[in-house]
């Protein structure tokens, strides 16, 4: 098995539409559980999933071959059961190949020091970081130090985490020239307009992302 999360400081920017067919394209070969952690809980509600891990029922929905856990709108101020919580997680995780993990915009999130502490205690695996954006200089390299400080964070529950990727969504014709340059992995995602008007859940997945897909599925494998 192996984590990847899609991390962001910046909200509108994708990561639900990326994890949505990053999912789909590869869950027709590894079984893929997507662990949503946002405030809107957009993925959440796309597969049916109404409450989060804190309820007794409706955190989970499993749709074929993905599965779909919601850590979402988890309060700074809630007294968490973790007992409870890690065994709920642990029965969830079963035989996945591939976690797939929306993280909010603020890594102080009391669900994301939660919900990675509780993973690492139960499966020793690597944690991915795919760093989201869209393409303005000033946003992407404050996305990439959003991207270290959170490692920096994290780290103090497990080394084993890595800055993989860099993902710059919404690229225009003009928008393409040296986006090497900011990571040893970069992967360009076009402008659609479909995504936007007729819903990412409507839409077969664009080329772009198959070169994501199959990135991932190296890792894998």
């Amino acid at each position: 098995m192996i984590r990847i999360t899609f991390v962001s400081p910046k909200g509108g920017v994708g990561k639900s539409t990326i994890i949505y067919y990053v999912a789909k394209l590869l869950s027709d070969k590894f079984k893929t559980l997507i662990v949503d952690l946002t405030d809107s809980a957009t993925l959440s509600r796309l597969f049916g999933v109404q409450n989060n891990i804190l309820a007794d029922n409706g955190y989970f929905a499993d749709k074929g071959n993905i599965g779909v856990i919601s850590f979402s709108r988890i309060s700074n101020d809630e007294t968490l059961n973790l007992e409870k919580i890690t065994l709920r997680y642990k029965e969830v995780l079963g035989d996945y190949s591939l976690v797939l993990v929306e993280y909010p915009i603020h890594f102080y999130s009391k669900s994301i020091k939660t919900e990675y502490m509780i993973f690492n205690s139960l499966l020793k695996t690597k944690n991915y970081l795919f760093s989201v954006t869209i393409p303005r200089d000033i946003i992407i390299k404050s996305t990439l130090n959003y991207t270290s400080s959170l490692i920096s964070y994290l780290s103090s529950i497990n080394k084993d985490i890595y800055d993989k990727a860099l993902i710059i969504n919404m690229i225009k014709d003009d928008e393409t020239k040296d986006i090497t340059r900011y990571h040893s992995n970069v992967f360009s995602i076009k402008f659609n307009y479909d995504l936007i008007f007729k819903g990412f859940y409507n839409v077969d997945p664009p080329n772009d992302f198959l070169q994501i897909s199959k990135f991932i599925e190296n890792l894998i494998e």
